[in-house]
C-alpha cells in the first residue's frame, strides 16, 4: 500500500552534511583542548542528537565538560559564516515531484529546532513541509517518538508513512513506531550497514525514490 506520509531525515538524506558535521565535531573538540575524535568514530554516531553523541564520543566526561562542548559546536555550526548547508543535487527536484504527486511531506531530524529551521530557511524548502520534528523536542532516533508526533499532528498511523533516512537509527525509529522505512546511501553509514536493517529498500540516492514509491 502506498504510504500517505513520507517522513525524512534532514542531515545526510536531504543535504550533504556527513563532512561538515564531522569536521564541526573535530574543531569543537580542539577548542574545547581535547583530542579531536577519529571521523569514522564520528560517523557511526550521526543520526543521534547531540547530546547523545556528546556522551558516546566522551563517557567519563563531567556535566560541566559536556555542556560546553555542546555549546562549541552549536556555536559552530549555527555561525553565519560556516556554509554547511547543501542540498544533495537530487532533493528538490525528489520533493517537488512528490508534493506534485500529492504525498504529504515532514521531516524528523536529529538536530535541534534552531538548526532544523535555520536549515529550513537556507534552502527555501519550508512549503514542501506539512510538519516538522526534532530531537530538542523529542527523544533522539532510534525511538519512535517522532513518528508518533508527526502521524498524531497530521491524522495518521504510523503504517501511512515511510521514513526516508540515511543511518541504522532512521530505520530502527521507524521500525519501533510501526513505520516501513526507505534507506539511501547519502550519508553516515554504508549501503551494507543500511542493508541489515528493516528496511523496503537502499536507494542510491533521493532521485530514485519516487519510481520507487510509485511502483509500490
Amino acid at each position: 500500500m502506498k504510504p500517505k506520509l513520507i517522513i525524512f531525515d534532514w542531515d545526510g538524506t536531504l543535504a550533504d552534511t556527513t563532512g561538515p558535521i564531522i569536521n564541526t565535531f573535530q574543531h569543537t573538540f580542539a577548542d574545547c583542548g581535547l583530542p579531536p575524535p577519529e571521523a569514522d568514530t564520528i560517523r557511526g554516531l550521526i543520526g543521534y542528537n547531540l547530546i547523545t553523541i556528546i556522551h558516546h564520543l566522551v563517557p567519563d566526561a563531567d556535566q560541566h565538560l559536556k555542556e560546553q562542548l555542546a555549546e562549541t559546536y552549536a556555536h559552530h555550526y549555527l555561525n553565519p559564516n560556516n556554509h554547511n548547508m547543501r542540498l544533495f543535487d537530487s532533493a528538490l527536484p525528489c520533493l517537488s515531484t512528490l508534493k506534485e504527486q500529492g504525498y504529504w511531506l515532514a521531516v524528523a531530524t536529529g538536530k535541534g529546532r534552531i538548526g532544523l529551521d535555520k536549515a529550513i530557511a537556507q534552502t527555501g524548502t519550508a512549503d514542501f513541509w506539512l510538519a516538522t520534528t526534532c530531537a530538542s523536542e523529542q527523544p533522539s532516533k532510534p525511538a519512535p517518538d517522532m513518528v508518533f508526533k508527526l502521524c498524531d499532528e497530521l491524522g495518521l498511523l504510523p503504517a501511512d508513512s515511510v521514513v526516508v533516512g540515511d543511518t541504522v537509527y532512521d530505520l530502527e525509529m521507524a521500525a519501533n513506531a510501526g513505520a516501513p522505512a526507505i534507506a539511501v546511501a547519502t550519508g553516515a553509514h554504508s549501503a551494507a550497514q543500511l542493508a541489515e536493517q528493516p528496511c523496503l529498500a537502499v536507494l542510491k540516492d533521493l532521485s530514485e525514490l519516487p519510481e520507487f514509491l510509485a511502483a509500490l
